[in-house]
């Protein structure tokens, strides 16, 4: 049987052009998406349960007549960009103009990426759903489940999205004894009568071309290598690609990738990665740290907690499903992210939207099988993401994830509030306090938070239509225009009518001045609770315009933990003259109104009216700071919604 290139026809059927799916949803970091898709493949084939996987990026320059069949490969590339230039398609002639001068050349640059302690990749002597033929011959489909990383088929993608040719070479011994090796060309649609192989006239080729066994398009039965002075004589995988796309400083980009989605694996000693000469090992871990700590800021303060002896560890078993290890670093300019970790070290994501107040660092990790399994069926094609519509149980699945992210913001709140700080001036925040003092001010200030959260910092947050959360730790919410929310995590837009519409997330209070005070969301209907406005007899019918003014600035801070009193300073956006503001706790399921009382305006000392969860207000100004003292009847720290209104009568 001869061994070539063989470029099938489409059989006068679909026309394959340059935007292909899987290639185009790795173009974006083709680099960090190469090295998170072969290390997590790798992992997954691990051999040696008590070795590290090796998994090695070695960059040379490829004399073209040493690659297979290089001269019939680049008469395919000629093709495809002939063919296209009469179709007068811009970006796919641009990107075989490129692809032409390179094959041309006489050296091309070569990536070689190659695991050790690995299984190599199974089956390449068979026809079907084995893990080569679904590397090398199929399209969306994967082998992999439960704890495993790719189970959409698409990671095969990225080494294409890093090679100018789009072309690159598999090579395996696995722990069987079989030996495979597979070119495959991953390009377009182009005449095959152009390749001079006695082709009919408008025949097309379907893109993709196969370097092997021609007949049936299967695997040369050696383990070749295309780089001199390389060959293999172990169990493992070789991945080779053409043209490497090779920008300045890749090997950093894919140095700074591993140090962030696989940090915790080579913490453990479970992943070890070598980028030219630089070994990122547990041994060279804090080495390496220091030297990129700059670039790699996320990686840097996830690798404190984990050396830290001031970082909390506890281990809890989540669900049923199995456990859940937790650090948690609070300390002076960390990010308050956690990373989400599978069990084998790798991220998934990082967790945002914790209260600023309290800066730390996280790391979870899902210890277990099953917790693993679980979580692994919500992960998106790029495996960055937990969306619960994909799981096979999304209202379960929905209540697993939120309850998780909850577990998490119960200890940094816990560990937050014990943990020891210095008395800190925060720079700036004179800004946003009100001229006069704020009575009890020696409250402010103490050796350590234990009893509640002292911290006066100001920072801006993310406003829905005049609604801001805040904590009644003394810490606010980020909300960061969706970065790092889960869906279905943010706050809905607040209502028009008698009840609040939902925003997809938590229910928003709400606002209309019908006959009831909305107390549902979405359609659920209006609230059964009366509303009156108890200032001095004037009634609903009385107002006349109401309506909602944002916050440039906000901070509530726990002046008095023993009687529930608290000060809101804010700065409203619009001039509205009377006003007042609602308190409500955010829970779970709804918005649980919080009655105020004994209210008063820190800058003039005036007492202020309070009817339920309503503070009343006079003389609001825009980008005129104004602070308010009250106290709440609920004394356990949660997160509250406020809202400001201004109204006319």
């Amino acid at each position: 049987m001869s061994i070539g290139w063989n470029f099938p026809s489409n059989n006068y059927g679909m026309v394959y052009g340059i935007g292909e799916a899987g290639i185009e949803t790795f173009k974006g970091t083709p680099y960090k998406s190469l090295a998170r898709e072969i290390c997590q493949n790798s992992l997954d084939a691990k051999r040696t349960k008590d070795k590290p996987v090796l998994v090695e990026f070695s960059l040379t320059q490829l004399d073209t007549d040493k690659v297979p069949g290089f001269q019939i490969l680049r008469k395919a590339i000629e093709s495809c960009l002939y063919f296209w230039r009469k179709q007068k398609n811009e970006k796919t002639v641009n990107f075989f103009q490129k692809a032409v001068g390179i094959a041309r050349q006489e050296k091309i640059p070569l990536l070689r990426v190659s695991d050790f302690n690995t299984t190599g990749l199974l089956g390449s002597n068979q026809e079907f759903n084995t893990p080569w033929q679904n590397l090398v011959k199929a399209s969306g489909v994967s082998d992999k489940d439960g704890s495993s990383g790719g189970s959409f088929g698409i990671g095969k993608s990225a080494p294409f999205a890093c090679s100018d040719l789009r072309t690159v070479f598999y090579a395996t011994q696995d722990k069987d004894g079989v030996k495979a090796t597979q070119g495959i060309a991953r390009l377009v649609s182009f005449a095959l009568e152009d390749m001079g192989m006695g082709q009919s006239e408008g025949n097309l080729s379907m893109g993709i071309g196969y370097y092997g066994k021609m007949g049936q398009n299967q695997a040369v039965q050696e383990c070749c290598s295309l780089e001199k002075g390389f060959q293999r004589e172990e169990v493992g995988t070789d991945v080779f690609i053409l043209g490497f796309t090779e920008k300045p400083e890749w090997d950093t980009e894919i140095i700074i990738s591993i140090l962030e989605d696989f940090l915790v694996s080579i913490y453990l000693g479970l992943l070890e990665v070598k980028v030219g000469n630089t070994m990122i090992s547990k041994k060279t871990l804090g080495k390496v740290m220091d030297q990129y700590k700059d670039i790699a800021a996320k990686a840097y303060n996830y690798y404190q907690t984990l050396i830290s002896p001031e970082a909390h560890v506890i281990t809890e078993n989540y669900e049923g499903l199995g456990d859940v290890e937790l650090h948690i670093l609070i300390q002076n300019g960390l990010h308050r992210r956690v990373l989400m970790s599978r069990m084998n070290g790798m991220k998934v994501f990082d967790q945002k939207n914790f209260p600023s107040a309290i800066q730390f660092a996280g790391i979870c990790i899902l210890k277990d099988v099953p917790i693993n399994s679980y979580f692994r069926e919500m992960e998106n094609p790029q495996h960055d993401a937990w969306q619960p519509e994909r799981h096979k149980k999304p209202t379960e699945a929905k209540r697993f994830r939120q309850g998780l992210f909850r577990f998490i913001k119960e200890y940094v709140l816990a560990f937050g509030r014990k943990t020891t700080v210095a008395e800190t001036d925060a720079e700036g925040v004179g800004e946003y306090l009100p001229d006069e003092p704020v009575p009890e001010a020696e409250n402010y200030k103490s050796e350590s938070l234990v009893d509640a959260a002292m911290d006066i910092e100001v920072s801006d947050l993310k406003y829905h239509k005049g609604v801001f959360e805040v904590a009644t730790d003394g810490s606010d919410l980020e909300m960061e225009d969706g970065e790092g929310v889960p869906d279905g995590e943010g706050y809905g837009d607040t209502g028009n009518k008698d009840y609040g519409t939902n925003g997809g997330g938590h229910m928003a209070g709400g606002l209309g001045f019908g006959s009831n005070e909305g107390n549902h969301s979405g359609t659920n209907g209006a609230g059964g609770n009366p509303y009156s406005i108890g200032m001095e007899g004037e009634t609903l019918s009385k107002l006349k315009k109401k309506f909602e003014i944002h916050a440039i600035a906000v901070r509530l801070i726990l002046v008095d933990a023993k009687n529930n009193r608290y000060c809101l300073f804010f700065i409203p956006e619009e001039t509205s003259g009377n006003g007042y503001l609602q308190f409500k706790l955010s829970g779970e399921q709804s918005n649980m109104s919080v009655n105020v009382s004994n209210a008063s305006n820190l800058v003039t000392g005036a007492l202020l009216k309070t009817s339920k969860n309503t503070i009343y207000l006079e003389h609001i100004v825009a980008k005129e700071k104004m602070s308010v003292e009250f106290n709440v009847d609920y004394g356990e720290s949660s997160s509250m919604e406020v809202s400001l209104y201004g109204y006319q009568i």
